[in-house]
């Protein structure tokens, strides 16, 4: 069995393995290492980009929406993927009121809707 890396038992946060992916791909890039520490670079940045997308897949599956009924009530819905996205409610015209909004106002309230 090959030698555990840094960060294989989950001690390794995203943004600590995101940074040192970075600083590997710079290391990399500048191409001023022995053949030796390439490959050691190499390896060690191919393992942080899998945890880096684990990660992340992982978070994906928990994002969920929040969605507005026209009651006035909220509740969750999770996403798995573009589909599961809904359109927001319609608002309703309860207050009577026909005025056009103003195009900028229409949208902010959009996002909250």
């Amino acid at each position: 069995m090959p030698e555990q890396q840094p960060g294989e038992n989950g001690d390794l946060t995203f943004e600590q393995a995101y940074a040192e992916l970075e600083q590997t791909a710079q290391a990399l890039q500048q191409g001023q290492l022995s053949l030796d520490e390439t490959l050691r670079l190499y390896e060690r940045g191919s393992f942080l980009a899998r945890y880096c997308l684990q990660k992340l897949e992982g978070v994906e599956l928990k994002v969920t929406q929040l969605l507005s009924h026209g009651d006035g009530t909220y509740s969750t819905k999770p996403i798995t993927s573009e589909k599961d996205i809904s359109p927001p409610e319609a608002p309703s015209a309860e207050d009577g009121s026909s005025e056009p909004e103003d195009a900028a106002l229409k949208e902010q309230k959009e996002l909250f809707d």
